[in-house]
């Protein structure tokens, strides 16, 4: 098989296909999911915290699933594993719709975790790491941009059909398009190597992106990775920062308890999603330009910024602002994880400790739930915001910390 396709090499293929898995799974599921917190809380009498807590099931199932998908992504039948984890997400989706108890949305968290932990990120980052020497930052941006642009669709979407049919009608509604834009991706176009069609990864070609290539070839073994000092800043950086997907299933409520309609709330989370896809755009390229350190940041900054603004501007056009800005946060987890984890340990164990990496997601697992329980004990969201801030000053000493490891570490595998 030729390495391009009409003129195309296969590997932006392969992008364009984790794109679209992006926007299908982790666009339209869970940075979409907010719209439906008000509509089903009234309906059948949940606390907002109570309902988010699904979020925390999920959190604590994707934590323990991550280390069986580093260990069996090599071993099982690539696209038979990715396509049944997603039909299987589909399904649950769907079947919110017909939930009445909120046991229900917690089991369906546990799925989503279990599922989910292979389709939301591991995939995607694997499959642009795998595929893609030269470019990779920003082909990885493009690839996770897909979730911002699902999550700015379908919350808008999903208010529509929220309104026309109720929010019963909306979940298998939403199910059914992820699985039209998915599945003819998962199913005959992904190939976890390459060499599965006797192809080389982008960029290849040139001598001296061979000689990096090989370079990165190497890399420290996950388990000596693990019990560095740099990969447990690294972890805890992960996990404090997955308190903030919390906040993004509260957007619409927090517009509504501002006095706004829903549609500004499915307004703002739609903005929301739309920064983190420029974001994804724009720190994919700057990663490559300046490096890691530099872009996160600059995430870490604008998304303090952003709850600054929340906490204190109320008007439609700052909140749609600050919405935009604060979408950035989320590049943290798509990007700058990743690629601080390839720097410093190489690329050879790569998905293993990327795993790992994911299991932080236990310490995030109640971002959702605090958020909820902070409107309803107080009657505000503005605690939480100023809790995030905190939070972002964190994140930027452990980043610190763990880059300080670099020469050390790199010494020991290169």
């Amino acid at each position: 098989m030729s390495e391009k396709t009409h003129g195309i090499h296969y590997a932006w293929w392969v992008m364009i296909g984790c794109f679209f898995l992006q926007a299908g799974a982790l666009g339209a599921i869970m940075n979409s999911g907010g719209i439906f917190f008000v509509p089903v809380c009234n309906e059948l009498g949940f606390d907002r915290g109570a309902l988010a807590l699904y979020l925390t099931f999920y959190f604590i199932a994707t934590t323990f699933t991550y280390p069986l998908v580093a260990k069996y992504l090599p071993k099982w039948n690539f696209r038979v594993f990715l396509t049944v984890c997603f039909l299987i997400l589909a399904a649950t989706e769907a079947a919110m719709g017909f939930m009445n108890e909120l046991w229900q949305w917690y089991v369906a968290g546990v799925v989503l975790g279990i599922a989910g932990a292979l389709v939301f990120v591991v995939a995607s980052t694997v499959l642009i790491e795998n595929w893609f020497i030269a470019k990779r930052g920003t082909a990885l941006g493009i690839a996770m941009c897909g979730s911002g642009i699902g999550g700015f669709f379908f919350p808008m979407f999903g208010n529509y059909l929220i309104e026309a049919v109720g929010w019963r009608m909306a979940y298998p509604s939403i199910a059914l398009i992820m699985c039209l834009i998915v599945l003819p991706f998962t199913i005959f176009v992904f190939r976890l190597h390459p060499s599965d069609l006797g192809l080389k990864p982008y960029g290849a070609e040139r001598a001296e992106e061979m000689a990096a290539a090989e370079a990165a070839a190497k890399g420290m073994p996950a388990k000596k990775a693990i019990v560095t000092l740099a990969f447990v800043c690294i972890f805890l950086y992960a996990g404090i920062e997955a308190l903030f997907s919390g906040y993004n299933n509260h957007l619409p409520g927090f517009a509504e308890s501002i006095g706004y309609s829903a549609a500004f709330g499915a307004g703002i989370l739609s903005l929301a999603q739309l920064g983190y896809s420029v974001a994804t755009l724009v720190m994919g390229w700057v990663t490559d330009k300046i490096g890691v350190a530099a872009s996160t940041y600059i995430t870490l900054g604008v998304t303090a910024a952003s709850l600054l603004g929340f906490s204190f501007l109320q008007a439609e056009a700052p909140l749609m602002v600050c919405a935009f800005v604060f979408g950035m946060n989320s590049v943290i987890i798509t990007i700058s994880v990743p690629t601080l984890i390839s720097e410093l340990f190489g690329k050879k164990y790569f998905a293993q400790i990327l795993s790992y990496s994911r299991m932080s997601g236990i310490i995030g697992c109640f971002g959702a739930a605090a958020v909820g329980a902070c409107y309803d004990f107080t009657g505000s969201y503005v605690g939480s915001f100023f809790a995030g801030i905190v939070i972002l000053a964190i994140c930027a000493v452990l980043v610190g910390v763990a880059l300080t490891q670099k020469k050390k570490l790199r010494a020991q595998w290169e």
